[in-house]
């Protein structure tokens, strides 16, 4: 592998003591499970490990399904971009646009589906702030421009008013993945589940997969005695459901469906009434939330019709010609871009199985054996990783549903560390959406200062119209709560 090499020169090597046999203090089982699968390179020099990591070692070895990750590995590459070649973007009555007329009808059936108890949130949270400079679970971070709460406080706050509105305990499941699940969990302690009832709040894993280096299709090692592994993806969902049990947990409280965010985007107010209403009144089995793509070279997912199916598409699976490509009007052709936010019908996800996997390109440091406390670090992607996208499940259902966004008030993604798509671009999109509720209502707002607000004081333009009017001013940073 290419990289950087650091840890032990050369001229520290000392003489070699006795090599074990490989695969020594391993069960014969899995020894021959490895070798069938190629992977038996993991046996070698695990002689050289204590005992204690050994026994750690194949533990982790037992829990990889070795089949699996084989079956992947000899399936062909990504399917191709033809599919969308002759695709169209998506039409009625697979689309709502964002003045459509039933707009409050919608929203009062989703607040009655709420009230019912029909309704779970599903927070996926697997990622740390890697790029934004901080190795700690993104939703720990701080992004409400004036409180700093952090993103966990403010969909916390969200669904607590919510509940508190429904005259119930909306259940919040949150899946984390192994690199965030231990500080997730001791965060949500430390902060009393933020004032929500401990039993209306899950945590939950992930799966992962082991990570398989490019070109030897060799599986890496992440130290000694432990194999590299990532994330299955958010198409993961179903399956982690699944072990933790949490269907059966579900419905045994009647939810029937599932609104489904991610934690790096706080326009976010979950649940949305709106959009579960929607998933209600068309009959929906899996309704997604679009906005306009800024350009075509943005980094999002793209909404289309295809093989007559509503579908969503990576953008790296899109040909230059058809990304690019604009209509009459000059809007892009494929301009509805996918922002990670759905409504979910649980038994639907209940029993999906068989969403694609994808392999994905990416940089893994790892060392080059058991012996060997020298850290690979590639200067580039020197691995493949193994996802499924849970947006691959629109293209499976019967019945999807797109409901077009506005992206000032549903979109601030933070996957930058400065920018555009930044913590500092999403608390400046806050404050200006903030800002819009207030003037709306005729309040006067000082150009240059920051106002936040908070759930509990209002959840959208209307309700601010119920609270101040053209008397009221803000004039200094403000928090209203």
């Amino acid at each position: 592998a290419s990289g950087n090499l650091r840890g032990v020169g050369r001229g520290d090597l000392q003489p070699a003591a006795a090599v074990a046999e490989p695969g020594a203090g391993v069960n014969e089982s899995l020894t021959q499970r490895l070798a069938d699968c190629g992977q038996d390179h993991l046996l070698e020099e695990t002689g050289s490990l204590d005992p204690a990591i050994l026994e750690r070692f194949e533990r982790q070895l037992e829990s990889i399904d070795w089949e699996a990750l084989k079956s992947l590995l000899d399936a062909p590459g990504e399917p191709g971009v033809g599919v969308v070649e002759s695709a169209a973007a998506p039409e009625l009555p697979h689309l709502v646009g964002q003045h459509e007329a039933d707009s409050e009808q919608a929203r009062a059936c989703g607040e009655q589906r709420i009230a019912d108890g029909r309704v779970a949130v599903v927070t996926v949270a697997g990622g740390r702030g890697s790029r934004l400079g901080s190795d700690r679970p993104k939703g720990l971070l701080p992004v409400m421009p004036v409180s700093g709460r952090t993103f966990f406080e403010h969909f916390a706050a969200c669904i607590g008013e919510r509940s508190r509105r429904a005259g119930r305990a909306i259940p919040w499941l949150v899946m984390t993945s192994p690199e965030t699940d231990g500080p997730t969990r001791a965060y949500f302690d430390q902060q009393q589940h933020f004032g929500l009832d401990p039993g209306q709040v899950v945590l939950f894993q992930q799966g992962t997969l082991p990570a398989v280096e490019i070109g030897t299709a060799r599986v890496l090692l992440s130290a000694p005695g432990r194999v590299a592994t990532s994330p299955d993806g958010h198409g993961g969902l179903a399956e982690a459901m699944r072990r933790a049990e949490l269907f059966g947990w579900l419905s045994a409280r009647g939810v029937d469906s599932l609104f489904y965010h991610q934690v790096d985007n706080p326009a976010v107010l979950p649940p949305d009434p709106l959009l579960v209403g929607w998933h209600h009144l068309r009959d929906s089995q899996m309704t997604t939330r679009v906005v306009s793509r800024r350009t075509a070279e943005e980094r999002m997912g793209v909404v289309l019709s295809a093989a007559g199916r509503t579908r969503i598409v990576e953008y790296i699976d899109l040909p230059r010609s058809v990304a690019a490509a604009t209509g009459t009007t000059g809007r892009l052709r494929f301009w509805a871009g996918n922002i990670g936010v759905h409504v979910l019908d649980q038994q639907v996800l209940a029993h999906a199985s068989g969403l694609p996997w994808h392999r994905v390109d990416r940089t893994v440091v790892h060392v080059p054996g058991h012996g060997s406390g020298q850290r690979i670090e590639p200067d580039g992607p020197n691995a493949w990783q193994f996802e499924r996208f849970i947006f691959d499940l629109l293209a499976e259902v019967e019945t999807g549903l797109v409901v077009e966004g506005d992206r000032a008030r549903d979109f601030l993604p933070v996957k930058q560390a400065s920018g555009e798509d930044s913590l500092e671009s999403a608390r400046a999109g806050l404050v200006a959406l903030h800002r819009s509720w207030l003037e709306a209502a005729g309040t006067r707002v000082h150009p240059e200062v920051e106002v936040e607000i908070t759930p509990g004081w209002a959840l959208s333009a209307e309700e601010v119209l119920d609270r101040v009017g053209p008397d009221d001013a803000v004039e200094t940073r403000t928090i209203l709560e």
